[in-house]
């Protein structure tokens, strides 16, 4: 049986940190071990982990003596993991129901791939949650055609920018290292262009993880800066064309795409944050887009809506919310 390593970042997650062990533990895998990598947390995390270590050993913890930051942590993690698989998983979310030894056998089974993904599955804090039933079908991916994705669609279909779950071979992760500090808020992403310079993808249907988005959560405070989210997002692209990427035929032409794809996202949420009142945020978000592609001062972007899944039933939720619809509606109502 393949040996798995499963790496959990933790800092003030006592609320969840349990849950998240416990879907880890389990998944059935006897050959695993979880290194719980605490980050001077000031609430009860540690408590929460030592316990659960002590009534299984599997479980390991790494207490910080000061935060070093989620990137420093991730890395430490990289470092440590040893065996035949990696995963990263955030100490507010948790692994599906049967998902590791799933996407192991399918790797196992695929020697070619360098990691498994799967589709994106939220859990609202607040809001009642029941995991559903997974669906059992995947596809391999070339790694070309996942970076071309990626590229088109700004991230992997399906999944948000916090890739959450990837189940990585291990020699495909020591061979990329590190995650890069330069890209503090959107590393995954970065991450999993790497590893598709490696080999292929499996893709699953269903989800490997849940995640937990909450208010707290750093993603959620970082990311409601629609701004910053996409200047992280041309980051992520300017840093892995400038290097892993630049060797790729046809690297020039999707680096661009990336890049229209971004400026195209920025104009219809300048467009969205207008007609809800948001004047000086839209203006900043437009000047962004024309920085990126300078047509868009002349012609709008509307491939973009049509390539974006739910962003033309948003942009109608926005104009419906601003002639009177409820504020609630609005308020939940973003393009791009």
């Amino acid at each position: 049986m393949p040996s798995i390593n499963v790496v959990i970042p933790c800092y003030n997650a006592d609320r969840f940190l349990a849950q998240c062990i416990r879907s880890v533990l389990s998944q059935g895998i006897d050959d695993l071990r979880i290194v719980v990598i605490d980050n001077a947390s000031t609430d009860d995390s540690v408590e929460v982990a030592r316990r659960l270590a002590a009534q299984d050993s599997r479980v390991e913890v790494v207490c910080h003596a000061r935060n070093v930051g989620p990137i420093a942590s991730f890395n430490e993690g990289v470092e440590l993991a040893r065996g035949d698989y990696f995963i990263l998983l955030c100490a507010d979310d948790l692994l599906t129901d049967g998902s590791l030894q799933r996407a192991v056998d399918v790797l196992e089974s695929n020697p070619g791939a360098a990691f498994a993904i799967g589709s994106d599955l939220s859990m609202i804090e607040g809001k009642d949650f029941a995991e559903p039933s997974q669906p059992d079908g995947w596809r391999v991916t070339a790694g070309a055609r996942f970076i071309e994705d990626c590229c088109r669609h700004l991230g992997h279909l399906g999944v948000s920018l916090a890739l959450g779950a990837v189940l990585v071979r291990m020699t495909a992760q020591k061979a990329v290292g590190h995650y890069r500090a330069s890209l503090a808020h959107a590393p995954d992403l970065e991450m999993v262009l790497r590893l598709a310079r490696l080999g292929s993808i499996v893709e699953f249907e269903g989800a490997l993880g849940i995640r937990r988005v909450h208010a707290a959560q750093i993603t959620v405070v970082h990311f409601s800066d629609k701004l910053t989210q996409l200047k992280e997002r041309e980051a992520v692209f300017a840093s892995f064309f400038s290097c892993e990427g630049a060797a790729m035929p046809a690297a020039s032409g999707l680096r661009r795409m990336a890049m229209r794809r971004v400026a195209d996202a920025a104009y219809w949420s300048a467009v969205s944050h207008i007609v809800r009142g948001r004047t000086a945020c839209g203006v900043e978000l437009l000047r962004y887009s024309f920085s990126l592609s300078p047509i868009l001062r002349l012609f709008p972007p509307l491939g973009h809506l049509y390539r974006t899944k739910g962003a033309v039933r948003r942009a109608l939720a926005v104009v419906s919310g601003r002639s009177g619809s409820s504020t609630r509606q609005v308020e939940h109502a973003d393009t791009a």
